[in-house]
């Protein structure tokens, strides 16, 4: 049972500085939990990039591979019907829009619990449905992206009030990372797992463990989970008032459920924009990657089923070693050098984004004989990308601390947009699965994913728009323009008294 810390005397002054282990600490716990939790949802997204190559009739007779009796039955998907499996995820994000703003008024622990029941349900029934009909293999993958719309801002809410500003780029790498640990367990376990069929007749295994892993994490969060500090029973009171004094700027003097979100200032902020257009960007030529990376590997390189797999995560890899490697010095940076904020943001998008394109372009150049050269440069485009996230995804819980879920479902429901047109077109485009179908693919890709150098150096931000302060923070600042009558003739600097501790 959750209880609230009472914050009481021998609280640091303001002016006193204030720092607390990171290790070990209820934080990098939450951290961990969230990586976790991550992993679990992405795993059981990213599986059926793997699994569709085994489980789609055509597929199987491209590596002339005959099944037993005692295997799954092969789906005969069209090439349509695949892209709208992939899309139904993305439709399921468009939900977001509505999440987002919900995860900043409701407990972001329950929003989180949720959403991994509700993918482990999808998981470990498709392998029952799927053989039924196409559309119940679409409504599944439907489900497990309303799954992540609940998961994503509820996330991101919960960070900007688990973390102070200068731990917020670490952490968010850390919790993101879950991702690609996700994709690097599942792809080469889905890839020995389709080769076999013995467990489950081989594909339905995939789903089966992927289930399995959501209600293992399930289950741990309800003990170790929490929605902020104040309500989690372990944490020291230390930690506690550390957390709560180096965020007291921010505009969590209100309850939540009585905080309006202020829609009209989003929609016409120029720094939320820019972190929409730049995140669309960066996630359009992943979705190349993680989505069809299998079945590029497959059709272009002729890559069987295991090594397929294996290969498959290692540009996953790659992208999780960059991601906490940058997140790091984006944090390393900020406490040691005189760089601010903003410009190592920038700097680190910047080299993400030219990374990311002329490596997946380099790719294009090379033929099956060249087939390692290939995996490597994919690598190394995956490792450009894991920049992004102390660039602009950082700017997402930065501009708008208060109202980071309402950013963030605003910002996905774009990227699921986008996460919808994707699949289809890749379909559109990939009818033959040639060499020079693929290459159409990369060179779209490639285009997009230069843009943010020029919308988020020029726009972007990550400093807290003058909307989202607290009205304490208003009156210290002499530059607000937006400061009300009342704040101007006040001089007091924030308490912990206003702070929303319940």
């Amino acid at each position: 049972m959750s209880s609230v810390h009472p914050i009481s005397d021998g609280i640091p002054s303001q002016q006193r500085p204030l720092n607390y282990r990171w290790f070990p600490s209820w934080r990098f716990m939450t951290s961990i939990m969230l990586c976790f939790c991550f992993g679990c949802v992405h795993l059981m997204n990213s599986n059926m990039g793997m699994a569709i190559v085994c489980m789609v009739n055509s597929s199987v007779t491209y590596d002339n591979e005959t099944y037993p009796e005692n295997a799954a039955p092969l789906l005969d998907w069209s090439s349509d019907e695949q892209g709208y499996i992939f899309s139904a995820f993305n439709a399921g994000l468009l939900v977001m829009l509505f999440t987002g703003g919900m995860a900043d008024k409701f407990n972001a622990k329950y929003m989180i619990l949720v959403s991994v029941a509700i993918a482990s349900l999808a998981n470990l029934t498709l392998p029952y449905m799927a053989p039924i009909s196409v559309y119940w293999a679409i409504f599944s993958r439907f489900l497990v992206g309303f799954a992540d719309a609940l998961l994503q801002p509820a996330m991101n809410s919960l960070i900007t009030r688990w973390f102070p500003t200068s731990e917020r780029s670490y952490a968010l790498g850390l919790a993101t990372g879950g991702r690609q640990i996700g994709t690097l367990i599942i792809i080469p376990a889905a890839g020995a797992l389709c080769s076999q069929t013995e467990i489950f007749g081989g594909w339905p295994s995939i789903f089966y463990l992927s289930g399995f892993i959501g209600i293992i994490f399930i289950f741990s969060y309800i003990f170790l989970g929490a929605d902020k500090p104040s309500k989690q029973t372990c944490i020291t009171d230390n930690e506690l008032k550390f957390i709560t004094i180096a965020n007291q700027s921010e505009d969590v003097g209100k309850k939540r459920t009585e905080r309006k979100v202020p829609w009209k200032n989003i929609l016409t902020s120029g720094a939320v924009w820019a972190s929409v257009i730049s995140l669309v960007c960066h996630e359009f030529p992943l979705m190349t990657l993680i989505m069809f990376l299998p079945s590029y590997l497959h059709d272009v390189h002729h890559y069987h089923s295991t090594e397929n797999g294996i290969l498959s995560a290692l540009p996953t890899v790659s992208l999780w070693f960059a991601k906490i490697g940058s997140s790091y010095l984006n944090t390393w940076l900020q406490q040691n050098t005189t760089w601010k904020k903003d410009t190592i943001c920038k700097v680190l998008n910047s080299i993400g984004s030219i990374g990311l394109g002329v490596f997946l372009l380099a790719a294009t150049f090379l033929d099956k004989s060249h087939a390692w050269m290939a995996v490597l440069f994919l690598c190394l485009s995956m490792a450009s990308a894991g920049l992004h996230t102390p660039g602009c995804q950082l700017a997402l819980v930065s501009v708008a601390p208060a109202y980071s879920g309402a950013v963030t479902g605003f910002t996905f429901f774009f990227v699921a947009v986008s996460g919808i047109i994707h699949p289809i077109l890749t379909k559109m485009i990939v009818k033959d699965r040639t060499a020079a179908e693929w290459n159409l693919v990369f060179y779209i890709s490639t285009v997009i994913a230069i843009f943010p150098i020029i919308i988020f150096n020029v726009w972007g931000s990550t400093e807290v728009q003058w909307w989202a302060k607290s009205k304490a923070s208003m009156q210290q600042d002499p530059n607000n323009k937006k400061m009300s009558k009342a704040s101007k003739g006040s001089t007091s600097t924030p308490s912990i008294d206003s702070i929303d501790m319940a």
